[in-house]
């Protein structure tokens, strides 16, 4: 879909690598420079495989690398002849970095007057944040997320995946396209300052739209996985978990004639609350049977269940071998590892 668009790439580590991966996916050739003296630190994380680690190569092996000292008027130069003919250039450094080196908008905009420019940094350009140091858990803390995920003690929970740092990249990417898109309709350029902080603020839409409605989100959001039966995480016989999202009374109804227990259908949400319904009841059901069997069992009932999948068992699962979830390169020198393909089909 994106054949044809030429986009230069500043970008390091998480955030601005994902959505410059996800842009080459669909077609835009993609141009990654680092100066020698600021390498991608991704290359260096953890295992060396082909002489990057694998989260690297995943990332990159899609793109055009070059390494470039543009502190150098030699190396300047030949990075200005590439952004000339580009469609788009993102970057992730701190604000004022990219002008310091020469190549802020400003600058280039008078080479490249077309040009989409995104700047992804995590808190904004000109906010009285803008120069603080953050990563992925400070995004989510000044968000309001971390408030959101917390274990019974109230503890916040640090997730093991980078929410705020993916949510930034998906951000940019809509940003891109709707900026090529205008570029396309008018012939003219424009300037895009994602912050990841704020990128990840529309995770909060629910607990957001019930506080609004001076609801206690923590009381009533049934979708939280603590308030309410029919949507909850359940553990079996072999200490793996299922997830169980019955939302509406239809599919727990589903759920509760094909576990065989007619007795624990409703009628409505409110008596499937905790306070309500005897939830160990139906803890101690399930642990009755290993997640495969009750994922076996419920299969095609129309109930909201699912097996919550491990990490190691994703490339050889079947729902994921259906989805074509991850897809094979090759590093520069033949070495074969998997990346996560594109998330959605192109027809």
């Amino acid at each position: 879909m994106l054949d044809g668009i030429k986009i230069i790439d500043f970008t390091r580590l998480l955030p601005g690598p994902v959505s410059t991966h996800l842009l080459a996916q669909m077609g835009a050739e993609v141009i990654k420079i680092e100066s020698p003296k600021r390498m991608d630190y991704a290359r260096f994380s953890l295992k060396n495989i082909d002489g990057a680690s694998a989260l690297f190569h995943q990332l990159n092996h899609n793109k055009i690398l070059k390494s470039i000292d543009y502190n150098l008027e030699e190396g300047k130069a030949e990075v200005i002849e590439l952004i000339k003919s580009a469609d788009a250039l993102i970057e992730q450094f701190r604000p004022g970095a990219m002008d310091a080196w020469g190549l802020g908008y400003e600058e280039i905009k008078k080479i490249n007057p077309a040009i989409v420019y995104v700047s992804l940094t995590g808190y904004g350009q000109d906010s009285a944040y803008a120069q603080e140091a953050g990563h992925d858990f400070n995004y989510l803390a000044y968000s309001g997320i971390m408030s959101l995920v917390k274990d019974k003690q109230g503890e916040p929970i640090i997730p093991d995946t980078q929410f705020a740092d993916i949510s930034g990249a998906y951000m940019a990417v809509m940003a891109i396209q709707a900026a090529l898109l205008k570029k396309e309709r008018t012939g003219k350029g424009t300037y895009v300052d994602v912050a990841m902080s704020q990128s990840v603020t529309p995770l909060l839409a629910i607990p957001y739209g019930l506080h609004a409605s001076e609801l206690d989100y923590r009381v009533v959001n049934i979708l939280n996985g603590k308030t309410a039966v029919n949507y909850a995480a359940y553990q079996c016989a072999d200490d793996q978990w299922l997830s169980v999202a019955a939302m509406e009374m239809k599919f727990w109804n589903n759920l509760c004639d094909a576990l065989g227990k007619k007795e624990w259908r409703r009628d409505n949400q409110t008596e499937l609350m905790n306070f309500a319904f005897p939830k160990e009841e139906v803890m101690q059901l399930f642990k009755t049977k290993t997640r495969d069997e009750w994922t076996a069992l419920l299969k095609g009932k129309d109930v909201c269940v699912a097996p919550i999948l491990e990490l190691e068992e994703l490339e050889n699962h079947p729902f994921h071998k259906d989805q074509k979830t991850f897809e094979n390169f090759n590093t520069p020198n033949g070495i074969s590892l998997n990346t996560i393909a594109l998330p959605f089909i192109i027809k």
